[in-house]
């Protein structure tokens, strides 16, 4: 989000500068530059700010989320979908069922023939 604003405030800046550019240059009216540079101007400002805001903010919310466990919703380290206790039962689950499970068939090879 914060890279769709920075370009959108770059990109309003760059509108007024052009504004500016043909209003010195007699290639618009000076009515139109008036109405609408000041707005544009005042627009890419803002959007900017809000990028950099953002920028600023991203990285305290990653840090300030804290996971929490799937099944009984306790608070977990950051990335874990389980808590310690329930990590181990589901190791324990997904071994047993890797253990039950029948063997694969082997594969066999085919000689080309010569």
């Amino acid at each position: 989000m914060s890279r769709r604003l920075f370009f959108l405030g770059c990109l309003l800046l760059l509108a007024t500068l052009a504004l500016w550019v043909g209003d010195a240059t007699g290639l618009i009216e000076t009515s139109l530059d008036d109405r609408w540079s000041q707005l544009t101007l005042k627009a890419g400002g803002i959007a900017l700010a809000a990028a950099l805001a953002l920028r600023m903010v991203s990285p305290i919310s990653g840090r300030m989320t804290m996971g929490r466990c799937t099944v009984c919703g306790k608070l977990t380290e950051r990335g874990h979908m389980f808590c310690l206790d329930h990590l181990q039962e589901t190791v324990n689950a997904t071994r047993d069922r890797a253990h039950q499970r029948p063997p694969d068939r082997p594969k066999t090879s085919v000689q080309p023939r010569a």
